[in-house]
């Protein structure tokens, strides 16, 4: 048997060699540690999912890529970003708007258009459901 390691070793001298100097490098630097503590996370990440955790993941996952596939196009995408950047401005707490509230605001050029872009999405689901 000593002499099947002596010879895998001759071979594989090079090999051996960089791999020690970069695990030497590990050691010094620090990282060595860092990697098998991350090693160890994802052990214990391992262990503690369930079967129905990752079938969920899964799933969610397969959802949210058939809807990408959907959110793709110029349109969508730059529609989504005008909405996560308006609700980023907006105040944290909005003051109730009544009936008059919302005929002032019907004036305004910024929400005539967002409602009309709200009518032609209404529409288009419409015809979809």
């Amino acid at each position: 048997m000593s002499e099947e390691i002596a010879k895998k070793i001759e071979e594989n001298k090079e090999a051996i060699l960089n791999a020690l100097d970069k695990l030497v490098w590990l050691e010094k630097s620090g990282n060595l540690d860092a990697i098998i503590g991350f090693a160890s996370l994802i052990k214990i990440v391992q262990d503690s999912i369930s079967d129905t955790v990752v079938d969920r993941t899964s799933e969610i996952l397969s959802n949210l890529g058939l809807l990408s596939v959907k959110f793709t196009n110029d349109r969508a995408l730059a529609l989504l970003n005008a909405i996560g950047d308006a609700i980023c401005r907006c105040e944290s707490e909005p003051q109730p708007v009544g009936l008059i509230g919302l005929i002032r605001a019907l004036r305004d050029p910024d929400v005539k258009k967002a409602i009309g872009i709200l009518v032609n999405i209404a529409k288009e689901l419409g015809k979809q459901i």
